[in-house]
């Protein structure tokens, strides 16, 4: 829809998502001032109270700042590992893809999903024995991210709200358990015990409005790139090979991000180049709330405003061959990517908190993957036609696309 209206309207135009949701769409580069410009802000999002509460995906100013402030240490490269993420990645993946042997087609979607939520629940605290229903009623809390307003028995709204209320519940319990133990080291405790720069830390309610989100981001957009990353190597068989050859040459898979980089370049690449094709989250939008110019027009306070992430990460202006999946884009660079590349993660204040475990965690999967396969003499290798995108609420493959397991050539 956005490339039709990009062709018939130029680069800037108003888009009626509808329930009175009308929003000026720019695209390209300058879409990004969207997240830059202090005249914006996320307040709009407050809409979506049942999904998102009051997170800090929902607040801006010095909210925002403490929310992230008392939060931003445990996601660090040093906090992960404090919190012994890659262990967790690590013993999930290699004994979730065990499960692959003696199978000649595979869930691809519907697995990875399942390694995703159980890494980023185990990360939580929650037990093994529960992963079916969090998987469950976090299904049911994220019809909350569709924003339809009609409310009764059966609708999304009624239904997000009924698996909130089960979901508050446990966290709830999560925060009290950390607190008692004294629990500095997880993640759940780290965020339970940070403070910003001047000791201030979150309330009980912002501590379950922001573990809800991170259960939800932390599985839903990391399992979907995994995905796609698996599909495209069953099309690309010399990929494939690449990422095998450089896997198995390692003693094992290392838990730190800067070595899996250094040793399997490769893996990395495949892993950023697939979230650049698809960006879990298609569109990002903020509220104006003071006189804001973008992209030669002013635009006044109170209107939204928004970007595709998908087209500007597909824009032939920043890539060659836009459309094609090459890995290579991302190997044997002198620089990190820049904003524009990082846009799959947001951009400004609300750069995606879970940057650092996401590309621990697609890296770390696709180097165990190529290792365990090749130790069972087999190979991804197409289960049909390259299955096209869905878009809501997330930019996922199809749930039913599958993977076949061939004898390694």
């Amino acid at each position: 829809m956005f490339e039709r209206a990009h062709s018939q309207l130029g680069p800037v135009f108003w888009c009626d998502f509808g329930f009175g949701h009308d929003t000026l769409i720019v695209l390209g580069e300058a879409g990004m001032e969207v997240f830059r410009s202090k005249a914006t802000n996320s307040s709009h999002l407050a809409q979506l109270e049942t999904f998102l509460g009051k997170s800090m995906l929902v607040v801006d100013g010095p909210d925002h700042k403490r929310m992230r402030g008392a939060s931003g240490h445990a996601f660090t490269p040093a906090g992960l590992r404090r919190a012994k993420v890659g262990d967790i990645i690590g013993e999930t993946v290699a004994r979730r893809l065990g499960e692959w042997q003696g199978r000649e087609r595979v869930p691809v979607v519907v697995d990875t999903r399942t390694i995703a939520l159980e890494v980023i629940f185990r990360v939580m605290g929650v037990e093994v024995d529960d992963l079916q229903a969090w998987s469950k009623w976090y299904g049911e809390y994220t019809l909350g991210a569709l924003n339809l307003p009609l409310e009764f028995p059966g609708t999304p709204l009624w239904r997000a709200k009924r698996a909130r209320r089960w979901l508050d519940e446990r966290i709830r319990k999560m925060i009290t358990t950390a607190r008692s133990k004294d629990d500095h080291d997880s993640l759940v405790g780290a965020m339970v015990h940070g403070r910003d720069d001047q000791g201030a830390g979150m309330s009980e309610a912002e501590l379950i409005d922001n573990l809800l989100i991170l259960g939800f981001a932390g599985h839903e957009t990391t399992a979907s790139t995994m995905a796609w990353s698996m599909i495209h190597l069953a099309h690309h068989p010399e990929y494939w090979d690449q990422l095998r050859e450089q896997a198995t040459a390692l003693d094992g898979v290392p838990r730190d991000f800067k070595v899996l980089a250094e040793r399997v370049p490769i893996a990395v690449g495949i892993f950023r180049e697939s979230l650049r094709l698809y960006p879990p989250v298609a569109q990002d939008t903020r509220l104006v709330h003071a006189p804001f110019e973008i992209a030669g027009y002013r635009v006044s306070p109170g209107s939204t405003v928004g970007t595709s992430l998908m087209l500007l990460s597909r824009s032939p202006d920043l890539y060659e061959q836009p459309e094609r999946w090459l890995p290579e884009r991302w190997v044997d660079r002198e620089r990190k990517p820049t904003p524009v590349e990082n846009c799959q993660f947001g951009g400004g204040a609300h750069f995606c908190l879970g940057y650092h475990m996401a590309l621990l965690e697609g890296t770390m999967f696709l180097v165990q993957a190529a290792r365990t396969l090749a130790a069972w003499g087999v190979r991804p290798a197409p289960a049909g036609a390259m299955p096209k995108p869905r878009f809501l609420p997330l930019v996922q493959p199809p749930r039913k696309a599958e993977l076949r397991l061939e004898k390694a050539r």
